[in-house]
């Protein structure tokens, strides 16, 4: 007799589009106790991370003579450059199928870009297996997180969409004033034209970060909602590795983006460069973002209303204010945020860049200089001033090479485009 326990077999997968694309790594795994859905994994390579792709299961199982299409699908069948992660709930296509022979095959077409950039697209990768898993799951989706309110720390702590899962939204390609000052109102020293990519909806939790590493290393550590505050008194060092960006592109083995980069298949997961942060933090708006620390008032109409921060003079836990247009939480406040930019002032900035309109996907200045600082970004919960809490506001952050360690230093993640 045939078994509901289902053993899965993994099939070659197709790729289903004329450009140069590898499917690799199809595995499928029967949720335990046996529960009619199957998670299939895969990778895709061979292309940009900005690309989306439509996702199609197809099985066969009886030796071969009887084959299954998905019809029903508990995550959206999209996937990216990298592994995903896409769940069949098979048996509500197929109710009461019984095999014991099922082979699963994967095919992938590219969304048209118009229609991509037409939707909000939110990548979402799954840390909850841990620091010693080999793999974390990614999947894709139009919905946003839903977040538990912050009127209930103790709840937010345990809230999986600031803890186990690390959730992206997919930035299209964009032109928008790049720096200024505070007499222009941050209109812009310059245009910058950016490709696609993702970035962090919020910043980096605590949680977010000792699921890959293990390791707790926060000053702001009250055991009831440590989990969904910001990470931070981490440095350039822990993250990436070395302070040679960008002429070596490549990460340390141990960091975090280097954990991070070999259990997602994402090899182009790192920090954001400081064109990327402030283009995510501005949200289409020209004139730079302001916000009143005594307030949490922005002087745009999607102005937040402050809830209280967990420790009074600490972090507030991620989510706390409302998001900017973009749907993307505490680009402004909280903990300044690390760029992959080795830091360099506004003169020479503009001078690295002169007679190019726009600079397109700008990575900063190369490694000249012994004492080697990177960029930070956003402000953090001790600037009392809001002007330090503008998009356009830049700030040298800990000696990348000294690895000071700072409580207002946090990070928020991206997944760029192969870069030039």
């Amino acid at each position: 007799m045939k078994n509901s326990i289902m053993f899965l077999f993994a099939a070659c997968a197709i790729a289903g589009t004329a450009q140069a694309l590898t499917v690799s790594d199809v595995s499928a795994h029967a949720r335990y106790p046996w529960q009619n859905v199957i998670d299939v994994d895969f990778t895709v390579s061979d292309s940009k991370a900005s690309d989306l792709f439509k996702v199609g299961l197809s099985a066969t199982c009886d030796k071969g003579t009887k084959k299954l299409f998905a019809r029903t699908f508990l995550s959206e069948p999209l996937c990216g450059y990298g592994t995903s992660r896409v769940t069949w709930d098979i048996g509500a296509d197929y109710p009461g199928l019984k095999v014991d022979d099922l082979q699963v095959a994967v095919t992938v077409a590219p969304v048209n870009p118009a229609e991509v950039d037409a939707l909000d697209v939110y990548m979402v990768i799954d840390l909850s297996s841990g620091p010693d898993s080999p793999r974390y799951p990614v999947h894709y989706t139009f919905t946003p997180p839903v977040l538990v309110p912050t009127n209930d720390l103790v709840a937010c702590a345990a809230d999986p969409n600031r803890t186990t899962k690390l959730w992206l939204k997919r930035v299209k390609e964009n032109v928008f004033p790049f720096g200024g000052t505070d007499t222009n109102n941050g209109e812009g020293e310059f245009k910058v034209k950016l490709s696609p990519y993702y970035i962090g909806v919020f910043e980096l939790t605590q949680m977010q970060y000792a699921l890959v590493t293990g390791k707790w290393p926060s000053h702001m550590t009250n055991d009831l909602y440590k989990a969904a505050r910001p990470v931070e008194m981490v440095n350039y060092t822990d993250i990436i590795g070395h302070n040679r960006w960008p002429e070596n592109r490549a990460v340390t083995e141990g960091t975090y983006i280097e954990k991070m980069r070999s259990r997602t298949g994402l090899s182009t997961f790192s920090l954001p460069t400081e064109a990327q942060w402030e283009c995510a933090c501005r949200a289409g708006h020209a004139k730079s973002l302001i916000v009143n620390k005594n307030t949490g008032r922005w002087n745009f109409p999607e102005a937040s209303t402050r809830n209280e921060a967990p420790d009074e003079g600490g972090t507030a836990i991620v989510g706390s204010y409302l998001p900017n247009t973009w749907g993307l939480y505490d680009t402004l406040g909280n903990v300044w945020e690390m760029c992959l930019d080795a830091y360099t002032d506004d003169t020479s900035l503009k001078s690295l860049y002169s007679g190019q309109n726009p600079v397109e996907d700008p990575i900063g200045p190369g490694v000249n200089a012994t004492e080697r600082y990177h960029a930070t970004r956003g402000g953090g919960w001790n600037n009392s001033q809001s002007g330090y809490c503008m998009a356009h506001r830049r700030d040298r952050g800990c000696n990348a090479i000294t690895g000071t360690q700072n409580r207002t230093v946090g990070l928020r993640v991206a997944v760029s485009p192969e870069w030039k």
